[in-house]
C-alpha cells in the first residue's frame, strides 16, 4: 500500500483515502474479485484508476454511456495519465489507432461500453492487449433486478473469460443483496471481496412533501428553490412535464437550465458545462442528468415525481453536497404520479409474444430492413407513446442473442439466423421482471408514505446494509422529515436567494430552450430551439399570435426574454 499512498498524493492530488476505499484497494492490489457499492460522490473509480497506475497491465474499465467515459478519460488525460476510450461514436480509423496503440501498450485504463464486445475486430485484439484486470462501472446494469439493467451488461461473464477469468471490480452506487448475488454470479466471481455502503452521510436531509395537486406542487418547487441559496437538481419523470416547469419558474420570476433527451448533444453540454461552473444554477433534468457530473457543492437535489425505485431515488441524491456541506433531498410525492411510473413499468418489460412479434416483423420485411428506421418498426407495431421502449429493448436482446447484426441508424440492419426463444433468461420469458419492477415501485411508495420510522432505517433495512437492533438505536437521526421539521433544517441551515435563481447569462448563452421572448417589440414567442454561438447565434421562435415559427438573429434583430427588465 506503500506505493498506491504514494501515487495518491502524487498522481491524484489527495492526501487520504476516504471510508471504505482503502479496505477495497487493498483487495484489488491483492489481485481479489471485489463487488464495491459506495454511493455517489464516494470515489469508486479511484478504487480501479489508482492501481491501474501502480502495477503493471492494462486495466479494462466496462462502462454504460458513451458520455461518461469520455469525461472520465479526458480527467484522468488532464492528470498526465495513461487513459483512452474506445466506442461506436469514433471514426474507424481512430478506433483502429486506439486499438493498436493499447496492444503496444500504451494505456493503463482503456474504457468501453459493453457492446464493444460483440465487435469481431475487438474480440481479435483481445488476446494481444494485455489485460490483467476487468473493472464493470454501474455494475447494477448487470442484474435484472437492477433499477438499469442491460442486456449487453448479462453477457459479461462470457466476456470475462474471453479475458481469461482475470480479476475483476465490479462498482455501482446502489445494490440490495439481491443485485450483489446476481452480479457474484453473473460475473462468475471467485470468492470475491465485498465492500458495502449505504448513504451514511449525516450532511444529507431526507424529506418527502405530499401535495394534493400540480399547481401545489409547482408553488413548492418554487418556494423550495428560493429558499436555498445554491446550485441545485430538479428532477422530473416526464419531458413535458419538465418543459412545463420552466415556463412556471420563469413566469415566476427564476430562471432555471433544462437537461432532456430531445435536446440536442451540443445543447446537452452547453447545459451541463454551465451548471458545472455555476455557484448558484438550479437545473431542471430527467435521470438522463447527472451521470459523472463533476459538481462537488450542490445543495439540493428535488424530486418533482416519484421515482420508480429506491435504487435510483438513492444514486440521484447522493450527488447533493459531495463537499460535505448540509445538503436537502426532497421529494414531492402526488399520487396521479404513480400512474407514470406503472406505465414506464409495463413499456420497460415486453413480454416474450412481443419480442417474437418484433422478430417477425424484422424477418417479413427480408432485404426492405435496410430502409426501415427504429419509428417503422414502433409503427408497423402500433406503439403510440414515445416512452414505450419495448420495440427497442426487445431489438437489443436480438443483437445480444446474434439474431441480429447491423443497426437501424446505419442502414445495415439484418437477420442473419432463426431465433429461438429457448435462449432468453427465464425470467424475461415469464414475466417475473415485470413483477419485480413493480414491487419495486411499491417499496418506493411505502418509503414516500411512511411517516412512522426513520428514513435512514428504513433505507438501510432496503439495502441489507444493517440489524434494525443495530440502526435502532441510533436513532432519531436528526437528518430526515421523520426524526426532525424539514423547514426548521432549510431555516437554520440555508439563506435565501437573493435575486434572480440563477446568475446573469454570458453573452452566447443568453437565450434557451423554452424561453418566452419578444422580437423587435412586437412578437412575443417561445424559443423552440437555440443554434450556434456568438455571431452564428440563431433562436427558432414560435410566435405566439399564429404559431408559425421564424429563425430569428439576435444580431439584427431586437430580442429580449419577458422576465428581463
Amino acid at each position: 500500500m506503500s506505493a498506491a499512498r504514494v501515487a495518491l498524493r502524487e498522481r491524484f492530488g489527495l492526501e487520504a483515502f476516504r471510508p471504505y476505499q482503502e479496505e477495497a484497494l487493498r483487495a484489488v492490489l491483492e489481485g481479489r474479485d471485489v463487488v464495491l457499492t459506495l454511493p455517489t460522490g464516494h470515489g469508486k473509480s479511484l478504487v480501479y484508476q489508482l492501481p491501474a497506475v501502480v502495477l503493471e497491465g492494462l486495466t479494462l474499465v466496462v462502462s454504460p454511456l458513451i458520455a461518461l467515459m469520455e469525461d472520465q478519460v479526458a480527467a484522468l488525460q488532464a492528470r498526465g495519465l495513461r487513459a483512452a476510450a474506445l466506442h461506436s461514436l469514433q471514426e474507424g480509423r481512430v478506433r483502429a489507432a486506439t486499438l493498436d496503440k493499447a496492444r503496444a501498450g500504451a494505456f493503463d485504463l482503456l474504457y468501453v461500453t459493453p457492446e464493444r464486445f460483440r465487435v469481431e475486430a475487438f474480440v481479435a485484439a483481445i488476446a494481444d492487449l494485455g489485460v490483467v484486470r476487468l473493472v464493470v462501472d454501474e455494475a447494477h446494469c448487470i442484474a435484472a433486478w437492477g433499477h438499469d439493467f442491460r442486456p449487453d451488461y448479462s453477457r459479461l461473464g462470457e466476456y470475462r473469460r474471453l479475458l481469461g477469468d482475470v480479476p475483476t471490480l465490479a462498482s455501482t452506487a446502489t445494490a440490495p443483496l439481491r443485485v450483489v448475488d446476481a452480479i457474484v454470479t453473473s460475473l462468475r466471481l471467485s470468492n470475491p471481496h465485498i465492500v458495502r455502503a449505504g448513504i451514511e452521510r449525516p450532511e444529507l436531509f431526507f424529506a418527502v412533501r405530499e401535495v394534493e395537486d400540480r399547481e401545489q406542487r409547482i408553488e413548492a418547487l418554487v418556494e423550495r428553490c428560493r429558499s436555498i441559496d445554491g446550485p441545485g437538481i430538479v428532477y422530473t419523470a416526464l419531458i413535458k412535464d419538465l418543459e412545463e416547469l420552466h415556463v412556471e419558474f420563469a413566469r415566476r420570476g427564476l430562471e432555471t437550465l433544462v437537461y432532456h433527451g430531445k435536446l440536442g448533444a451540443d445543447e446537452r453540454r452547453a447545459m451541463q458545462e454551465r451548471f458545472t461552473k455555476s455557484e448558484r444554477s438550479v437545473v431542471l433534468a430527467t435521470n438522463a442528468f447527472g451521470m459523472g457530473i463533476d459538481k462537488s457543492d450542490i445543495r439540493f437535489v428535488l424530486h418533482a415525481q416519484i421515482p420508480r425505485t429506491l435504487e435510483a431515488w438513492t444514486q440521484e441524491v447522493g450527488r447533493a453536497g459531495r463537499d460535505g456541506a448540509p445538503s436537502l433531498c426532497e421529494l414531492y410525492y402526488f399520487e396521479e404520479d404513480l400512474a407514470i411510473q406503472q406505465s414506464f413499468v409495463d413499456w420497460a418489460n415486453p413480454s416474450l409474444e412481443y419480442l417474437l412479434l418484433v422478430y417477425e416483423t424484422l424477418h417479413s420485411w427480408g432485404e426492405r430492413v435496410q430502409t426501415k428506421d427504429l419509428d417503422d418498426l414502433r409503427s408497423e407495431l402500433l406503439v403510440k407513446n414515445r416512452h414505450d421502449n419495448r420495440v427497442a429493448i426487445c431489438l437489443r436482446w436480438l443483437e445480444v442473442l446474434g439474431a441480429v447484426e447491423g443497426s437501424f441508424e446505419q442502414h445495415d440492419l439484418r437477420v442473419v439466423r432463426d431465433f429461438d426463444a429457448r435462449e432468453l433468461p427465464a425470467w424475461l420469458a415469464t414475466g417475473e421482471k415485470r413483477d419485480h419492477d413493480l414491487r419495486a415501485l411499491l417499496e418506493m411508495l411505502r418509503f414516500a408514505k411512511q411517516r412512522d420510522r426513520c428514513r435512514r432505517v428504513v433505507l438501510a433495512e432496503h439495502f441489507g446494509l444493517a440489524r434494525e437492533e443495530t440502526l435502532e438505536s441510533q436513532f432519531p437521526c436528526g437528518r430526515c422529515d421523520v426524526c426532525a421539521s424539514t423547514e426548521d433544517f432549510v431555516r437554520t441551515t440555508f439563506s435565501e436567494r437573493a435575486s434572480a435563481l440563477v446568475e446573469a447569462r454570458d453573452e452566447d448563452a443568453r437565450f434557451a430552450r423554452g424561453d418566452w421572448v419578444v422580437v423587435d417589440g412586437r412578437h412575443r414567442g417561445q424559443v423552440l430551439r437555440v443554434e450556434g454561438r456568438g455571431r452564428r447565434l440563431r433562436l427558432l421562435v414560435q410566435d405566439a399570435r399564429d404559431l408559425e415559427t421564424r429563425l430569428v438573429d439576435p444580431r439584427r434583430q431586437r430580442v429580449r426574454r419577458l422576465d428581463e427588465a
